[in-house]
């Protein structure tokens, strides 16, 4: 079993991390998978959800998007439509989005009792609702659980 796994965080933008850790921790939609060194081949698909990386002594944070994660050979990609830290995000800036997040969900939801509304429109704004409700959990939290 190797000691390390090599770690690899990309996104449409952009690589946000590459290094070799001991330990990563994934958002999946059934749950948080734990990554070690020695994991067996695994593709899964990843929800919004905090990223953990373990190195040393050392934990680093980071929110993600929905994505993809792919496990072979003590080498884990992470796919995602976006990552960021915690210094990288706004509080300020990110209340205002939850609560223009909230306010066009809950229009949309009260059209959708008069009129037909596409199921897929009203989820992508759930998820979007969802994705903004993590940015401040996490950000208030300080990137940990």
């Amino acid at each position: 079993m190797a000691e390390k796994i090599e770690l690899e965080v990309v996104t449409p933008e952009k690589a946000v991390y590459h290094d070799y850790v001991d330990d990563v921790v994934i958002p999946g939609l059934q749950g948080e998978m734990d990554i070690l060194p020695g994991h067996l081949p695994l593709l899964a698909a990843l929800d919004v959800g905090q990223l953990t990386i373990r190195k040393g002594n050392d934990e680093r944070f980071f929110l993600i998007d929905q994505g993809y994660a792919e496990v072979i050979d003590d080498r884990v990609t992470v796919l995602t439509e976006a990552c960021e830290g915690v210094e990288d995000i706004d509080i300020e800036q990110a209340r205002t989005i939850l609560e223009e997040a909230r306010e066009e969900l809950q229009e949309l939801e009260e059209v959708s009792k008069t009129e037909r509304v596409e199921e897929e429109l009203l989820e992508s704004h759930r998820l979007a609702l969802k994705r903004q409700r993590m940015r401040m959990a996490f950000v208030e939290e300080g990137g940990q659980e």
